[in-house]
């Protein structure tokens, strides 16, 4: 195994706990994140909401790892989303997301893949990072979505401002 598998199985390792962390006042928000990567390929995990049983709302997550660090002038992270992986995840029917893993400080950042952008990312924003209150947005919006009548148009809010449309 070379040290780039190493790194993104930590960082998948890390998304689990990240996202499946306790909200202070809401308690926990998402179940069993479902890791597909070997069988998708460019979606790595399908997370499920906790829910009334009526409906089980739904996310896909790339996740990106890297010990590279930030970019020094915006403090971005340094990991790459290529054309083709933003295509094919703003493809899917459902809300999808980036993480960007910061392997070495064990923190991850989200951003929407849902058509927002029509190029790759060279590095990935850090205003949303997967903590308590971004958790619990990122459960809003995919409620949101999930009760919208007929898979409205989707705008999320988790969305990169240097590349924003």
């Amino acid at each position: 195994m070379d040290i780039r598998e190493i790194i993104g199985e930590r960082g998948e390792s890390i998304f689990r706990v990240l996202i499946t962390r306790k909200h202070p006042t809401r308690g926990y928000l998402f179940e069993h994140p479902r890791f597909l990567g070997e069988k998708k390929r460019t979606i790595d995990f399908h997370v499920e909401l906790f829910h009334d049983e009526s409906s089980i709302p739904f996310f896909f997550v790339q996740v990106k790892s890297t010990s590279q660090g930030y970019t020094l002038k915006e403090r971005r992270l340094k990991v790459q989303v290529t054309t083709t992986d933003m295509q094919r995840l703003a493809a899917y029917p459902a809300p999808t997301y980036i993480v960007g893993i910061d392997e070495l400080e064990e923190q991850g950042y989200i951003v929407s893949a849902n058509g927002e952008y029509k190029t790759g990312l060279p590095s990935l924003c850090t205003d949303y990072p997967l903590k308590p209150n971004t958790l619990a947005l990122l459960w809003d919006e995919v409620v949101a979505y999930w009760s919208a009548p007929k898979y409205p148009l989707f705008r999320s809010v988790f969305c990169d401002p240097k590349w924003r449309q």
